[in-house]
């Protein structure tokens, strides 16, 4: 029987995702529920922005941050990805790599929870920090896996 922890961290990549992909999910009801026949699936990138003017402004500014959420995790999840499989590669500790791994899952939670329900522009600067934090975990297990890769040299 072993006594290391169970290694979380390449699962957490799936678990990135899925979060990610939570505004996305909003995004697409609410669109479809108020685009009256107007959303097409052809260009579903273009939904957004021939929506505006057709819907409410509460509405669309709704589908705005929602999408805004969304492209943000999937641009953030290749770093978070590349962090925790050069962690792996470099060895580094099964029980730090899940705390990094569940700390950024923390992190984007509350920052897509922030992003779409910031209504004041001191709360969007609480958004950003949260960005920061979130974006600051996978730099970390980046230059930890290559000081390791460099000590093991």
């Amino acid at each position: 029987m072993s006594t290391s922890p169970t290694n979380y961290s390449v699962h957490s990549i799936v678990a990135a995702y899925g979060i990610g992909m939570i505004p996305h999910g909003y995004y697409f009801v609410k669109m479809m529920a108020n685009a009256k026949g107007l959303a097409t699936n052809i260009l579903p990138r273009e939904n957004l922005s021939n929506l505006q003017g057709k819907v409410t402004n509460q509405v669309w500014t709704q589908l705005a941050k929602a999408r805004g959420a969304h492209l943000n995790a999937m641009e953030n999840l290749p770093l978070f990805a590349v962090a925790m499989l050069a962690g792996n590669v470099a060895k580094l500790p099964t029980s730090e790599l899940n705390i990094l791994s569940l700390e950024y899952l923390g992190a984007r939670l509350l920052y897509i929870a922030t992003y779409m329900g910031a209504r004041s522009e001191a709360l969007s600067y609480v958004r950003t920090g949260l960005w920061a934090w979130s974006v600051s975990i996978p730099i970390f297990a980046l230059v930890k896996a290559g000081k390791a890769f460099n000590d093991a040299d």
